[in-house]
């Protein structure tokens, strides 16, 4: 599974020196360095030449067993450069290579703190080696930047959230004092460089949010609950209803986490980029993630899910009722099996939250499943977490018994330890079992779905389902979360509407929801965005009526052998190029403006091509598709309208 090389003392890739008590690590490639100073506390700096990306920030672990403010003396160890390359079950790349250099500080015998140095970010981590157990009360994690920095800051009101906020660009300074934010969080530089803050291998912890600061943002974390509940409508069951059903904190510990003493802690990420493209582009956060063993998710199917939730069970014109019962589903399953789809789903409404023999009259669970297996289509069922959590292992056997494929789970709308654990064990325990977890209503990916690939999406995204109850999901929305969100992992968007309305005017409506954005885009989604299961969210009813949108969603994948950004702006268009097979698929979207394009295929390999062209017509919900003979040489020249986009697949000429 994993190449690795190490080398010993490389001075010519490692400043390592010692002024006082000052340390520094430089990456591979000489662009990116990090100052560590210990002064009675432990503080860093980020600079990439000669800007500094990162002020001097306090960083601090504070536990039963040590803190790190009271070490007694350092003993660096020696520096070493690293380069591997890992093979991913599923991803936007077959493989992730990485190269970095390590500085470890040994504040004493039981504790270190790893710096690494990539040419992609740096990162840090404490590794304790200490018997027993560690409580941890508090951690210390400053990013300190100039005032004037732009932030694309993701508002959050508690630790009580559903990780669904729009990315406002603003400058440090016009930010509310101790507003806080989730993580991602990605602020520009005065050079424009683009600065990602994240974390990597969350196992038996608490997330990370942000505060605002005067001299940046400091984490803050949700305390280890002491006493939770459901909400009285879900504890009472007067209303089955996930919204009023979630199961909230309702008393706190005095600590963060605890655990085994001795393990490592998760990684602070800090993720570089010299400019837009290149951000979406970056693999920090899947080389540091933990690996698999060789060979141990070969069973794992990315593929894509019919969904029902979203257009309501609409189906037209179908000779019956449609709506939660057992005919929709079988009309779904036929639809998966007729077009190539791997999976349906059936979410909230195939049982009631608590009661899962409780299904609808008209729905007979057997038979769906039957017919589906019969039919060889998988199928996804929706929880929220708090009832499978009740009896997990119970639960799992039944289902797996049963013939499901996966799980959608969801409404965790938290990050704290028990969260964060429930969620590991999980993929864990479906791993076993060989099913898919799809995680909604959930943090964002920590490398998680590296680590159990069996995790194959998480939402942790504002996406398309908001149109059914707000108006936020909007096309400089939608060009702004490639560049962020979908940066530190899968992003279960669920992309595929069928219908129209324009951005002026728009108005939510739950039972017949549209986009704000051209077919053509939702087309274009599925090749921008990235995930192990992509939704197809809208009716099949609707997709039969369109033979160039059906077409191509039944052939694009969802796992890729390569990928590329060629083009980008933030909030405003993005040309992404993706690779399967001998096969290619290109694609763009835009905003709020017209954007005239003129892309150089010189990604291509040196073969002729035949391009199938996908992009708007005169109507935003028309597509045109023509045919054209192309290879590397050439360009492609096309004017992405307003709130649209294109794909187009190169399919190598054999004639």
């Amino acid at each position: 599974m994993q190449l690795k090389t190490i080398t010993g003392i490389f001075l010519t890739f490692i400043c390592f020196s010692v002024w006082g008590q000052t340390y520094n690590v430089s990456s591979p490639d000489q662009m990116i360095k990090v100052d560590v100073e210990l002064n009675g506390s432990i503080s860093y700096t980020v600079y990439v030449q000669d800007e500094q990306l990162i002020k001097p920030s306090i960083i601090g672990l504070h536990t039963n067993l040590f803190s790190t403010d009271n070490f007694k003396g350092v003993k660096p160890r020696e520096p070493f450069f690293v380069s591997e390359t890992d093979q991913l079950v599923w991803g936007v790349e077959k493989e992730v290579h990485s190269w970095y250099n390590q500085l470890s500080l040994v504040l004493n015998d039981s504790l270190e703190l790893q710096f690494r140095a990539y040419d992609t970010g740096v990162a840090w981590r404490y590794v304790s080696s200490y018997n027993g157990d560690i409580v941890v009360y508090k951690e210390d994690a400053n990013f300190n930047i100039d005032s004037n920095n732009t932030v694309y800051f993701p508002p959050v009101e508690s630790f009580s959230t559903p990780f669904e906020p729009q990315f406002f660009p603003q400058a440090h300074h016009q930010i509310q004092d101790e507003a806080m934010a989730m993580t991602p969080l990605l602020y520009q530089s005065k050079s424009k460089r683009n600065i990602l803050i994240s974390e990597v291998d969350l196992f038996n912890y608490t997330g990370m949010f942000l505060n605002k600061t005067a001299d940046g943002f400091k984490a803050s974390f949700p305390s280890y609950p002491a006493r939770e509940s459901e909400m009285i409508w879900g504890r009472w069951r007067i209303i089955d209803h996930p919204v009023l059903s979630r199961k909230l904190v309702r008393k706190t510990e005095d600590y963060l986490a605890k655990s085994v003493a001795n393990r490592t802690f998760p990684w602070r990420a800090i993720l570089i980029s010299e400019n837009d493209a290149a951000l979406t582009e970056n693999n920090l956060i899947s080389a540091l993630a933990q690996k698999p063993s060789k060979g141990e998710y070969d069973w794992v199917k990315p593929g894509k899910v019919v969904w029902d939730w979203y257009n309501d069970w609409y189906l037209e014109d179908v000779g019956f009722k449609s709506g939660i019962n057992t005919q929709t589903y079988k009309y779904m399953i036929d639809f998966a099996a007729k077009n190539g789809i791997e999976y349906i789903n059936m979410d909230d409404g195939w049982s009631t939250l608590h009661n899962f023999d409780n299904n609808p009259r008209k729905l007979d669970m057997d038979e769906v499943l039957a017919y589906a297996k019969e039919k060889d289509v998988d199928v996804f069922l929706w929880f929220t977490w708090q009832a499978l959590e009740k009896d997990l292992i119970k639960h799992l056997d039944r289902f797996h018994k049963m013939g499901v494929s996966g799980l959608k789970v969801d409404f965790f709308d938290r990050c704290d330890q028990v969260v964060v654990d429930f969620i590991n064990t999980l993929a864990e325990e479906c791993a076993k079992r060989k099913m898919l977890v799809n995680l909604h209503g959930a943090y964002k990916p920590t490398g998680i779905n590296i680590t159990y690939p069996n995790v194959v999406n998480v939402e942790g995204v504002l996406g398309l389902e908001n149109n059914k109850f707000s108006e936020n999901c909007t096309p400089v929305h939608n060009l702004t979360i490639p560049f962020i969100r979908n940066v530190v992992g899968p992003m279960d968007y669920t992309p595929g509407a069928m219908r129209f309305a324009p951005v002026e005017g728009y108005k939510c409506n739950w039972n017949n929801p549209k986009a704000m954005t051209t077919k053509a885009q939702q087309m274009a989604m599925y090749v921008v965005y990235h995930g192990g299961v992509q939704m197809l969210s809208d009716a099949a009813t609707y997709y039969e009526k369109d033979e160039v949108a059906l077409e191509f969603l039944s052939g694009v994948p969802v796992s890729w052998d390569e990928s590329k950004t060629l083009e980008g702006k933030i909030g405003e268009y993005i040309i992404v190029a993706r690779r399967k097979g001998d096969r290619w698929y290109l694609a763009g979207m835009t905003a709020m403006e017209d954007k005239t394009i003129d892309i150089p295929l010189d990604f291509l390999d040196d073969v002729n091509y035949s391009m199938k062209l996908i992009n708007d017509g005169v109507k935003p919900a028309e597509l045109l598709s023509k045919i054209k003979e192309l290879n590397k040489s050439d360009d492609l020249k096309l004017t992405m309208k307003a709130t649209g986009g294109f794909v187009a697949v190169f399919e190598v000429n054999k004639e």
